[in-house]
């Protein structure tokens, strides 16, 4: 194995392990992981792994979860995490934890809704790779394009891009939080897919390690694995350590407008229009609506159901009212109900950081959370895709539901389909929901951190809705989408490995028929399996 540098001889030795079996695998990890690294590495080891008798193991651990759920005394937690800084280190946890017998879990933003990034329902134990130091972004304006590391947050690519110019961006996500490699790797829909495509529609290269520590771009990975990274789920295949995307054209102006109504303003009859007009909204808009209950008095005694219709449009004002009006006029809206500013600018408006005129530096800020998740991190969400209208009665059901005790921290959010995603073949990349969807619904739920213990109280309440729901949506099979992960959809067995017949239940709602596709690509690039979660793709050998 080579010998120690002393440093990290002194760091294994302080850990003071109980003499176990266990204890001695961890410690044979770690001793790996140290002789793996060149001396000059060595020397920042304590820097880079952090084992449960670290000083700041909690620390490190919590600052990218963000859904309070998984931050619980009997929630599983990793032996180790490591926080690579450079390509080998990645190589060496990936070679020591196969040598050694320990799952990995790779995290880069640990926004995933099930936190299959970083807890394990196997009893085994577990390593997290956290790429959050892997996060450098470069831009090239003359080319329009940009490599991009799977740590860095969706804000950091977006003020990397504002500082160079105002006339191009990246066709990501609207939440400025979310990591980049975690987006990509279920497909990424954004202010502007409509327009361009997903996030994964626009990637030209990545830069990947395999299950043998090999590093390959997309010419020596192949263009079939190439094609399962872009959006078909991560920690299934390898590690993505970075992304070439394309960079898309915007105006130096866009529009954005946010209309709220309620049960007393008509809204039902409001969702029931926008339905059939949905898709054929122009491909430079994004239309989406959230709905949720609001006070209708200022004790809070009453309450009532609100959706508020908000757009992002390329181009100005004058032309988005002039649009709405002739396809929309039942929502009333006026010059006064639009603001005009930067593309950079809408991702504070409509992400809810702030005021847009504000400092855009926060959308550097990784520790930020808008005000309402600050109140309630905890949370369950689902998802699902409408091919036909919901009928008025579908809505009232709806409602009933939203008014209920436990729905006080739950809303729907329904996005608009159509645009190029029409266009987009449902093959060319992992994610299949494209023609003939008129909207997705993503269903969310939270509570209040000291609430965990009646946690399933708030699951119930969103597992009744969704199940109301069913005659209304996508059939055979009902689809998801896998950046929204829902383990009730079915999940592989606890040890992480599970039949394809078992898989293909998740599988075709997140993938459709190109979950096929995906297996194969598995069975060769990781056969035994290595990459694995409670969703993650299996081979056919698994």
């Amino acid at each position: 194995m080579g010998f120690l540098h002393p440093i990290f001889l002194i760091f294994v030795l302080s850990f003071s392990w109980p003499i176990t079996s266990s204890a001695n695998t961890h410690q044979d990890f770690l001793r790996c992981l140290s002789s793996s690294l060149s001396s000059n590495d060595s020397s920042s080891i304590s820097r880079l792994v952090f084992t449960q008798t670290s000083s700041n193991y909690s620390s490190v651990l919590e600052s990218r979860i963000h859904n309070s759920r998984f931050i619980t005394p009997t929630s599983p937690r990793p032996l180790v995490i490591v926080t690579p800084l450079h390509v080998s280190h990645v190589q060496a946890t990936i070679r020591c934890s196969k040598r050694h017998g320990l799952q990995l879990r790779t995290r880069s933003g640990g926004h995933d809704f099930e936190g299959v990034s970083y807890v394990s329902e196997s009893e085994a134990p577990f390593v997290i790779v956290d790429l959050a130091n892997l996060r450098a972004i470069d831009v090239d304006v003359e080319n329009e394009v940009a490599w991009v590391q799977s740590g860095a947050i969706m804000g950091e690519l977006y003020y990397a891009v504002a500082q160079k110019t105002r006339t191009l961006a990246f066709p990501g996500v609207l939440c400025h939080g979310v990591a980049f490699g975690g987006m990509i790797s279920g497909g990424g829909y954004g202010l502007l897919f409509r327009k361009y495509g997903l996030a994964a529609d626009n990637v030209v290269d990545a830069e990947f390690i395999d299950v043998n520590g090999r590093i390959l771009n997309r010419e020596s990975m192949g263009e079939e694995l190439f094609w399962a990274i872009r959006g078909g789920g991560g920690g299934s295949f390898g590690i993505v350590l970075s992304w070439k995307v394309k960079l898309v054209r915007v105006p130096e102006i866009v529009t954005v407008f946010s209309i709220s109504r309620t049960l007393e303003q008509n809204v039902t009859q409001l969702l029931h229009r926008w339905q059939y007009i949905a898709g054929r909204f122009p491909d430079e808009m994004y239309p989406s609506i959230t709905i949720a209950t609001t006070n209708t008095t200022v004790d809070g005694q009453n309450l009532t159901v609100a959706a508020t219709f908000t757009t992002f449009f390329l181009g100005r004002a004058s032309d988005l009212v002039s649009l709405m009006q002739n396809i929309f006029p039942e929502l009333g809206l006026t010059i006064q109900d639009c603001n005009e500013m930067s593309f950079v600018e809408s991702i504070l408006a409509l992400g809810m950081l702030r005021d847009p005129n504000e400092n855009l530096e926060i959308l550097l800020d990784r520790s930020y959370r808008i005000s309402f998740l600050v109140a309630t991190p905890s949370f369950k969400s689902k998802s699902d895709y409408v091919k036909k209208p919901i009928p008025e009665i579908g809505f009232q059901g709806i409602w009933s539901q939203l008014l209920e005790p436990e729905a006080r921290g739950a809303s729907l959010n329904f996005v608009a389909y159509g645009g190029v995603m029409d266009e987009i073949s449902e093959s060319a990349v992992p994610f299949p929901h494209r023609k003939g969807n008129i909207y997705e619904i993503s269903y969310n739920i939270r509570w209040r951190e000291e609430d965990n213990v009646n946690s399933q109280r708030y699951i119930s309440w969103m597992r009744k809705l969704y199940s109301y729901m069913t005659p209304f949506v996508s059939k055979s099979p009902r689809e998801a989408y896998v950046n929204y992960r829902d383990l009730d959809i079915g999940k592989n067995n606890d040890d992480g490995h599970t039949s394809y017949a078992q898989a293909s239940v998740w599988g075709r709602k997140y993938f459709k028929n190109n979950f096929d596709r995906l297996v194969k690509i598995k069975t060769r690039i990781d056969p035994e399996n290595f990459f694995r979660h409670e969703q993650s793709i299996p081979p056919y050998s698994g």
